[in-house]
């Protein structure tokens, strides 16, 4: 009986699971959102169709596991290649302010200096999944706030680990912090020096030796063996299940088999994050958030205060201007999908009492339930920041160059050095024709100087930025990145500070176009259009189709190109 139990409670969750997948996919909204609210509706605070939390628990112990170990064997420092400075300065800084506040914030609701550690611990992490499929949804990907958005989640992500030890070292004890931690990362060297010797003098033999044997399935079990025999270790030694995991994962990594043994846990993963979270929803109590709303709220306040205060003058403090660092800071003010997984270890670890769990739960919950309605903020942030820009970085400290717009006159100011900017660059350059280059990323900007190009490193879509290169004076604005807000910011610059100015300006999508025209933009050039040009040409080519009946289908894309540019034009006019 209660093996069908627990294979019911099991099922419902698989199924709810799936069917919450297809809908929040079909919404465009993160799936891992869908799947906390499903553990919310089916759980012992909904509807009741799940009463065995208990051994579900104990199968998304094992999803938490897999996680960890996916991460170990996809672990590299080469993520925050071009942004290491602010990731691992900047995220350092975050995750210490954070845990600082969090302390203060807990000593005055009368909690353990522990227990405020633990919680700024938790707050300090954001959802890469959920601000990865917003900035991609939004072509936001390739601009200079998504980029040092995504590098601070890559640290936050590799960061999760020494959390965990640090949470695994509080838990179930009453030593102070120095002393649990100089344990926990005493046993942590101990695991450590047990794993390079075990990879060093065993493994890659060992794995050679059994995949000789040319039966993949025996090799997979093999690894599967070792990795679960580390994290096994890893709880004898008093560590977490999932730390030991890592190891392993990172131990994997660095072999010939690293590769292939992720390719055969990424569909576990997926199976078993998601029974993850949404064990995390049915532990979720509706009514103890009803009835401490108080402390619930304060403490949502200050995850939603602290992280976005903080990370906005972390931004700044790298010379970046108010408006990227105020974009930064709303889309990572929100708890991600990390901090559930430390939650879970802390529970588990004791490492805080369930008063305590409850709160941090109601309060992660609720900031992942609020996230897409967070990035609505954006656009209207940035419209704020360009009025109290006086509070941001003054242009003298980030534009390098007060000289290099001398002597320039029906120019061209060139938005972007990307590939498409540096083609540009490049053509200018052969012909002679003069112009002036804005960019953000500091290292593009040390490349751009390297070929003698005039060059200013600032945001295209502040106006002082715009007005050092010399916008009054210009013959043309050229927009050679794709990002739509950021290309709408600029537009809407150049048309204040001059409207006579030629601007073409480049989008991904069809739909964006009439509103670019509109905006302003005299030329606008649609990727999508180009890719099915070249795709068409490419495709044709190597069926060996006759020139004339090429030539014939490119006519036809090239007609319907022009016709929805005057469609455009004309609503523009």
């Amino acid at each position: 009986m209660e093996n069908s139990q627990f294979l019911t409670g099991f099922l419902t969750i698989l199924v709810s699971a799936t069917l919450v997948a297809i809908l929040f996919e079909r919404l465009r909204l993160p799936s891992i959102l869908g799947f906390l609210l499903a553990g919310v509706i089916i759980g012992p605070h909904g509807f009741r169709l799940v009463s065995d939390v208990e051994n579900i628990h104990q199968l998304a112990g094992f999803g938490v596991v897999l996680l960890m170990l996916t991460i170990g064997l996809e672990f590299s420092l080469d993520r925050l290649k071009g942004s290491k400075q602010i990731a691992i300065i900047g995220g350092t800084l975050q995750i210490l302010l954070s845990i600082a506040l969090a302390i203060g914030f807990s000593a005055w609701r009368h909690w353990t200096l522990n227990e405020g550690f633990f919680l700024g611990s938790i707050i300090a992490l954001s959802s890469t999944a959920i601000v990865l499929k917003y900035l991609m949804d939004r072509g936001e990907l390739d601009t200079q706030y998504g980029r040092v958005a995504l590098s601070i989640l890559i640290f936050q992500d590799l960061a999760v680990v020494p959390l965990m030890i640090f949470t695994t070292g509080l838990g179930g004890g009453t030593g102070s912090i120095i002393h649990a931690l100089g344990w926990a990362f005493l046993k942590t060297a101990l695991l450590i020096t047990g794993v390079i010797m075990f990879s060093r003098l065993v493994l890659e033999r060992l794995m050679h030796r059994v995949a000789a044997r040319g039966n993949r399935e025996i090799v997979f079990l093999t690894a599967v063996v070792i990795c679960l025999g580390i994290a096994w270790v890893s709880g004898e030694l008093g560590l977490s299940l999932g730390i030991g995991a890592f190891f392993a994962g990172l131990m994997f990594a660095n072999t010939d088999f690293g590769d292939e043994l992720l390719g055969e846990f990424v569909p576990f993963r997926y199976i078993f994050v998601s029974i993850f979270f949404v064990s995390i929803g049915l532990l979720f109590d509706l009514d103890f958030t009803i009835q401490h709303f108080g402390v619930v709220i304060a403490t949502l306040g200050l995850v939603l205060v602290v992280n976005f205060v903080v990370m906005t003058v972390i931004i700044m403090f790298f010379g970046l201007p108010l408006r990227i660092a105020m974009a930064v800071g709303i889309i990572l003010s929100q708890v991600g999908e990390f901090s559930f997984l430390l939650l879970e270890v802390a529970r588990s670890s004791s490492a805080i009492n369930p008063y305590l769990y409850q709160v941090i739960l109601s309060t992660a919950f609720l900031t992942m339930v609020m996230t897409p309605f967070l990035f609505y903020l954006v656009p209207i942030v940035n419209r704020i920041s360009e009025r109290i820009s006086l509070f941001g970085i003054p242009a003298a400290e980030w534009t390098k160059s007060v000289k290099a717009t001398r002597g320039l006159k029906d120019h061209i100011i060139l938005c972007g050095y990307g590939p498409s900017g540096q083609d540009l660059a490049q053509t200018f350059l052969e012909e002679k024709i003069p112009f002036i280059l804005i960019e953000m990323n500091p290292a593009k900007v040390k490349e751009a100087r390297k070929h003698e190009i005039k060059v200013i490193y600032g945001d295209a879509a502040n106006k002082e930025v715009m007005k050092r290169a010399g916008i009054r004076h210009a013959r043309a604005v050229v927009i050679s990145f794709p990002s739509t807000i950021g290309i709408e910011q600029i537009i809407r610059v150049v048309q204040r500070l001059n409207s006579n100015v030629m601007l073409a300006v480049r989008t991904q999508y069809e739909q964006e176009m009439p509103k670019l025209y509109a905006l302003g933009a005299d030329i606008v050039v649609m990727e999508e259009w180009q890719a099915s040009y070249e795709l068409n040409r490419l495709v044709l080519e190597y069926f060996e189709v006759p020139r004339e009946k090429i030539d014939r289908h490119l006519d036809r894309i090239h007609s319907r190109k022009e016709l929805a540019i005057e469609e455009a034009i004309l609503k523009k006019e």
